[in-house]
C-alpha cells in the first residue's frame, strides 16, 4: 500500500509538468505579431489578448491577386460577359421550374378528408 501511495505521488509530480517556451505577451505589440506573420509569409490579421499575461498574434495566409480580365478586344474579352449572362439565364430558369414544381406539389383537396374542395375544414362524420 505504500509503494502504490508513493507510486502514485512519483507519477502526479512528474507527469503533469507542462513547459512554456517563449514569452506570453507580444513584444512590440503590433509591430512584433507582423514580424512573427512576416516570418511565416503570412499576412497580420488581428491581435488576441487574453486576460492580463497573455496575448497573441493572428496570422492569415496571404491573398491571392485577383486576375485581371482582358479588355482588348480579344475573344476572351467577349466571352466573360457572355458566360455570365447565360449562367443568370439558367439560375433564373431552376428557380421558375423549382417555382412550377413547388405549385404543382399543392393539391386541390383538403389534408384531412380525400376530395374534399381547398378551404373546407375537413369534416367528417362522426368528428364535432
Amino acid at each position: 500500500m505504500h509503494r502504490m501511495g508513493m507510486a502514485l505521488l512519483l507519477a502526479t509530480l512528474t507527469g503533469c509538468a507542462t513547459t512554456f517556451f517563449g514569452s506570453s505577451p507580444v513584444r512590440d505589440g503590433p509591430a512584433g505579431c507582423r514580424a512573427v506573420c512576416d516570418g511565416w509569409d503570412m499576412d497580420l490579421a488581428g491581435m488576441v489578448k487574453m486576460g492580463e499575461y497573455s496575448d497573441g498574434c493572428i496570422c492569415q495566409v496571404k491573398a491571392k491577386p485577383a486576375a485581371a480580365a482582358p479588355s482588348d478586344g480579344s475573344p476572351a474579352a467577349a466571352a466573360i460577359p457572355a458566360a455570365a449572362g447565360v449562367y443568370m439565364q439558367m439560375a433564373a430558369a431552376a428557380a421558375a421550374q423549382r417555382e412550377a414544381m413547388s405549385r404543382s406539389q399543392g393539391t386541390s383537396a383538403h389534408p384531412y378528408v380525400p376530395g374534399s374542395p381547398t378551404g373546407t375544414p375537413g369534416w367528417r362524420p362522426g368528428l364535432p
